[in-house]
C-alpha cells in the first residue's frame, strides 16, 4: 500500500488529482483489517487511474500560469466517486500497463499559446514557393539593313529683284576694282535691270562708258535715269560730265538742279564755272562753301583770290594767294604768279 499511497501523492503534487481523493491510510497496530480483496481491487482502481493520467498528453507550456487540463480534473472526479460508491467485487488480476511516451514534434511554424483541443491536429508542412524570377530585359536585335535617312527637302529661297540687283552690282564693283571693265559693265546692266532705280549702278556705268569714250551713251544713261526719278546724284553726275565736255551753261544746270547734295568739290566746280561766266560775286560765294568743309585745298584758295580780284577786293585776294602758296602744290610758273599778286618780293 505504501507505493500506491507514493504514486497518489506524486499526483497531487503535479495537480491532476483533487485534494479530495482519499488517500489509502497506512495500517498501523491495532487496527482492523479490511479484506484482502477490497484492498486488492482499489489497488487495481487506483492503477487504472495512473495509467489514465500517464496516456494523456502534457499540457502545452505557456508563460502564464498553468492551469489543471479539463480531462485530468474529469478523470479524477470519475476516480473519486468510483472509489467511494465502490461495490465489493471480486479481487483482479494486477494489470501491467504499458505507458508510452508521447511522439513530440517540434512545429516548423510558430504556433498560439493557449488551450490544445481534443486530438492531435496534423499539420501538412509544405515549403513555400519560390518567388519568381525577374525577367532579363531582352536586347533588341541588330537590323541587318541601315537606316534610311529621311530625304531633305531644301527649300530654295527666291531672291527680290532689289536683293538680286545689290548682287549684281557688288560683284560689279569687284570686277571694276580689278580693271575687268566689260565685265563690271555688263554686271552693272543686270542690276539695272532687276532695279532700275538703282542710283549707284546707273552712275558707275556713266563713268565707265565716259572712260570708254561712250560719252552719248553715259549721258543718255544719267538723264533717262533722272527722268524716272529726280535724284541729286544724277544733276551733278550729268553736270560733271558736261562740264568735261564745256558745256559749261549745261553744267550749271545740272549742278544746280543737284543743289542739296552738294560736296566740297561740286562746290568749287561750280565757282570755277561761275568765274568762267563772269559770274565772281557767285564764284566767290561756292568757293567760300567749298574751303569751310576744306580749307587746305591750294588750289580752291587760287580760285577765290581770282574770283575776290575780279571784284577789286584786292587785300582779301592776296591773303587769298598767299594761302595758297603756303598750302598747295603748283607748277613754277603759278607759283611766281601767287608771289607776284601775293605782294612777295623774290623767289
Amino acid at each position: 500500500m505504501s507505493v500506491i499511497n507514493q504514486m497518489l501523492r506524486e499526483l497531487d503534487a503535479r495537480g491532476g488529482i483533487s485534494a479530495d481523493l482519499p488517500v489509502a491510510p497506512i495500517r498501523t497496530i491495532g487496527t482492523k483489517r479490511r479484506p484482502v480483496w477490497l484492498a486488492l481491487g482499489g489497488a487495481g482502481l487506483s492503477a487504472v487511474a495512473a495509467a489514465i493520467y500517464w496516456l494523456l498528453p502534457a499540457a502545452p507550456t505557456t508563460d502564464a500560469p498553468q492551469d489543471v487540463p479539463v480531462i485530468a480534473r474529469q478523470a479524477s472526479k470519475a476516480v473519486n466517486t468510483m472509489v467511494a460508491t465502490a461495490p465489493a467485487i471480486q479481487p483482479a488480476p494486477q494489470l501491467t500497463v504499458a505507458v508510452a511516451e508521447p511522439e513530440v514534434v517540434a512545429p516548423r511554424q510558430p504556433q498560439v499559446k493557449g488551450s490544445v483541443p481534443d486530438g492531435v491536429r496534423k499539420v501538412t508542412e509544405r515549403p513555400l514557393e519560390a518567388p519568381p524570377k525577374p525577367l532579363l530585359p531582352i536586347p533588341p536585335l541588330e537590323q541587318s539593313t541601315p537606316q534610311v535617312e529621311p530625304a531633305v527637302v531644301k527649300k530654295m529661297t527666291v531672291l527680290s529683284p532689289e536683293a538680286e540687283a545689290q548682287q549684281y552690282y557688288d560683284d560689279a564693283q569687284v570686277l571694276r576694282r580689278a580693271g575687268k571693265y566689260d565685265a563690271a559693265i555688263g554686271k552693272y546692266r543686270q542690276a539695272l535691270e532687276r532695279n532700275p532705280g538703282m542710283t549707284s549702278a546707273r552712275i558707275q556705268l556713266a563713268r565707265l562708258l565716259q572712260e570708254k569714250g561712250q560719252v552719248d551713251a553715259a549721258l543718255s544713261l544719267l538723264k533717262t535715269g533722272y527722268e524716272q526719278r529726280a535724284d541729286d546724284g544724277l544733276a551733278i553726275a550729268a553736270g560733271r560730265l558736261l562740264a568735261d565736255l564745256g558745256q559749261r551753261d549745261a553744267a550749271l544746270d545740272w549742278l544746280q538742279r543737284g543743289q542739296a547734295g552738294l560736296r566740297p568739290a561740286d562746290h568749287a566746280l561750280m565757282g570755277a564755272l561761275l568765274s568762267q561766266a563772269l559770274r565772281h560775286e557767285e564764284a566767290s560765294r561756292a568757293y567760300q562753301r567749298a574751303l569751310a568743309a576744306d580749307p587746305g585745298q591750294g588750289g580752291w584758295l587760287l580760285g577765290l583770290g581770282l574770283a575776290l580780284e575780279a571784284l577789286g577786293r584786292l587785300e582779301e585776294a592776296r591773303t587769298a594767294y598767299r594761302n595758297a602758296l603756303d598750302r598747295g602744290q603748283f607748277k613754277p610758273e603759278v607759283m611766281q604768279f601767287l608771289r607776284e599778286r601775293g605782294g612777295l618780293s623774290g623767289p
